[in-house]
């Protein structure tokens, strides 16, 4: 399932909580009617989700949501943040889970559980991680259980941010893995992309860097990539293009270092691209103007 943009996300908090739990404490096998992230601070858990299952030391992590049936549960004495949220509310009021949470069967538990994406904006698409290792996240984790306990005034859009911080970080964490790990696969010619975009670049150029047959290139780049190499060039054209608009380099200039063949072609495919021309984008209010005046 894809959840959409991550720029579309109006997050939720809808409980958090700092607790401790004895060994050999579970919750489930039940279904969340929400999100949940269960971060160990000491001890260790164990998470059963479908068919996989996820041990969680000290410093990690796991991230699950209402698709699929879980079972959650401690090996030892354990310290933990709990935290159940929403990526999509109108209203960042807490509505507490615990009256829509049902049990799971045996039969439940094992089945395979959706897998969920979320569109990054001049990024990629990617797969929402289930378990996890962030640095710096278990501060956050304090802040959102402080807030929520708190409750002083606003303490709902205060969640609403802290749960966007924590998202960033879950997304950029996830991003810097990929390109350790599989993405590197494809690392050369995005790479490539990246340093030459004004380049007509084909498939066959792009999968030969990598030493894979064209066919095959283009599967792995798009599971990777959640884009074929073509409209991942375009993409990368754009936001070159749009960094070149602010710094307020001349339109032709930008338009022929990006490999385009006029500045209408140009006009035309940032548009199709942006909702805005290139003179648009860079009249915006928020745009950094330049100084004309003689």
């Amino acid at each position: 399932m894809h959840l959409g943009s991550l720029f579309n996300c109006s997050p939720a908090v809808n409980f958090a909580s700092r607790d401790v739990a004895n060994p050999n404490v579970q919750w489930g096998p039940r279904f969340i009617p929400d999100w949940q992230f269960f971060y160990v601070i000491s001890g260790e858990g164990v998470l059963h989700l479908g068919p996989s299952k996820y041990r969680i030391s000290p410093g990690e992590g796991v991230l699950f949501g209402p698709s699929g049936a879980h079972l959650l549960a401690t090996t030892k004495a354990t310290e933990y943040y709990s935290v159940h949220f929403t990526f999509h509310s109108d209203s960042p009021v807490p509505v507490h889970p615990a009256y829509l949470i049902r049990a799971a069967s045996a039969v439940q538990l094992d089945a395979e559980p959706e897998r969920f994406r979320i569109a990054i904006p001049d990024a990629a698409d990617i797969e929402l991680p289930s378990h996890f290792s962030i640095v710096h996240v278990e501060a956050l984790f304090a802040r959102i259980v402080k807030e929520y306990v708190s409750a002083n005034a606003a303490y709902p859009f205060a969640l609403r941010a802290l749960m966007m911080e924590l998202l960033t970080l879950v997304v950029r964490s996830t991003l810097s893995a990929k390109a350790d790990g599989p993405a590197s696969k494809i690392g050369p010619a995005i790479d490539a992309m990246r340093e030459q975009p004004g380049r007509q670049w084909t498939v066959a150029e792009l999968a030969e860097l990598c030493g894979y047959h064209p066919g095959y290139f283009t599967v792995i780049f798009h599971q990777e990539v959640g884009q074929n190499p073509k409209q991942y060039l375009i993409s990368e054209r754009i936001k070159q293009a749009k960094q070149a608009l602010l710094r307020g380099e001349p339109i032709d200039a930008i338009a022929a270092e990006l490999g385009y063949a006029s500045i209408h072609y140009f006009s035309n495919n940032f548009k199709k691209e942006t909702g805005l021309s290139p003179s648009e984008f860079r009249q915006r209010p928020n745009a950094p103007q330049t100084d004309n005046e003689g």
